[in-house]
């Protein structure tokens, strides 16, 4: 039996490969119906990053204005690098996937394109979340008069330990599941090496529900890495501010301290009277020292916070997506239609190889 005999008895068996194509199409196109619709929508943005070498920080850059090494004096570390303290953009994806980002994420209001009244993140998430059948059974069987907790408040660098439930465990990890976040550097070699573009995805059923969600990750991410690189440069400059205060306060006493001495002994000519005012002048020359340097120092301060305070730069912003992202109706069908064929030439091969003399 050569291959067109093999392809004639195929072909007269051809009602069976209908009927297999017949199953498989009616079994996609269930499955496309009732498939939940998934939309999805990407925010493109430009993260410039400073990571320059503070001149091992800002108390070292004005140590040459007063002569002294003031970062010593004030117990500051001034040998480490600006860059120390700098989140670099490859590790946004794990700073989004974090339990404390994602629970700020979840206090987030939206709204859904029904025209629902504005709900937060996890609100949302429990209204819409599907069990499974075994969960679904357990609800049936568990207390109903138990209360449920809400989502605890997490502030960046709290160390208090989480205490989560198993639902609000699952809303997380679904939450989770539903962003996407990539980085990678620019094509354009004309930009700084430190700049890199970040691309945040995500999915929701509803399409304005994919576009505020979307709006909202890249909203509490921008804060997150803004707090995080500019804690301790704002720390600096409330120390800084804190000492030019008592400076200032000091400056000032001494300057009264001083004028009030020469204008109670303005027609004295005694040698105590001289030694004096002249301690009097250097203790006022002093306080005016430390004064002025401040005074550089919380100006520089200021600079400084602001040089590390990452730039944001939106590319592609949040667009309500028209167009279902899921579930691929046409790769769908043509998957099942190309395994329903196969299926029908199966099975009349398995016919031809157990009777090839009777097969018909």
């Amino acid at each position: 039996m050569d291959l067109n005999d093999i392809f004639k008895r195929i072909w007269q068996g051809r009602v069976t490969i209908y009927r297999s194509l017949g199953v498989a199409l009616v079994m996609a196109l269930l499955i496309v119906l009732f498939t939940p619709k998934k939309y999805t929508t990407k925010v493109m943005l430009l993260s410039e990053t400073s990571t320059k070498n503070g001149a091992s920080g800002l108390l070292g850059q004005l140590g040459s204005l007063s002569g002294m090494n003031l970062g010593n004096i004030v117990g500051l570390n001034l040998n480490s690098s600006g860059s120390a303290d700098v989140l670099l953009p490859e590790v946004y994806p794990d700073v989004v996937s974090s339990t404390p980002f994602l629970l700020d994420v979840m206090h987030q209001t939206i709204t859904d394109s029904k025209g629902s009244k504005p709900m937060t993140v996890s609100d949302y998430l429990k209204k819409h979340s599907k069990p499974s059948i075994i969960g679904r059974i357990v609800r049936i069987f568990k207390s109903s008069d138990k209360k449920n907790n809400p989502l605890p408040l997490f502030k960046n660098g709290s160390n208090a330990v989480l205490h989560l439930s198993k639902e609000q465990s699952d809303r997380l990890k679904a939450l989770r599941d539903m962003i996407q976040i990539n980085v990678r550097k620019p094509d354009n070699k004309l930009m700084s090496g430190d700049s890199k573009i970040l691309s945040v995805e995500v999915e929701a059923h509803d399409p304005l529900v994919s576009a505020l969600l979307a709006d909202s990750v890249v909203s509490c991410l921008k804060r997150y890495v803004i707090n995080y690189n500019t804690h301790k440069a704002k720390k600096d400059y409330e120390f800084v501010s804190e000492q030019f205060k008592k400076a200032r306060e000091n400056y000032y006493a001494a300057q009264q301290k001083l004028g009030n001495f020469m204008d109670s002994h303005a027609n004295v000519i005694l040698a105590t009277v001289g030694i004096e005012r002249e301690r009097l002048q250097k203790e006022n020359n002093l306080y005016a020292g430390v004064y002025t340097t401040l005074a550089q120092m919380k100006e520089k301060a200021k600079i400084q916070v602001q040089d590390h305070t990452p730039v944001f730069t939106i590319i592609e912003p949040a667009k309500v997506p028209i167009r279902k992202s899921a579930p691929k109706t046409t790769l769908i069908v043509l998957g099942f239609l190309l395994v329903g064929g196969f299926v029908g030439v199966a099975i009349e091969l398995i016919k031809l190889m157990l009777n090839p003399e009777g097969y018909q």
